[in-house]
């Protein structure tokens, strides 16, 4: 199961520059043959003075993304697994990440 996710009061910054998602030693592929690309992000939730450093997937083309620079992630989802040691996996998924317009930046 998916859990979409209301990011409308958290910015996120790029913590980490794309990089292609690998399994088994190979580039992973959705089922339609999209690569799949992870982003490492900084979630700031200023109203709550807090911040953590999530891993995001996003298939499709490479995002284009800036170090240090803020981005829209847009249809962020959640979706936990368990492994094979019966833990509980962290997944997060986003339809699409990219750079705040010029606009956007000073407003935040």
């Amino acid at each position: 199961m998916r859990l979409k996710i209301d990011t409308s009061d958290v910015k996120f910054r790029v913590a980490g520059i794309a990089k292609a998602k690998q399994v088994k030693g190979e580039p992973a592929r959705t089922p339609d043959g999209r690569p799949v690309w992870t982003v490492r992000l900084t979630a700031i939730e200023a109203d709550r003075n807090t911040a953590e450093t999530i891993w995001v997937e996003v298939a499709g083309d490479e995002p284009k993304l800036t170090l240090d620079d803020l981005v829209q992630v847009h249809g962020l989802a959640f979706a936990p697994w368990v492994n094979r040691d019966h833990k509980i996996v962290r997944n997060f998924r986003a339809d699409q990440v990219t750079p705040l317009d010029q606009a956007a930046r000073r407003a935040a």
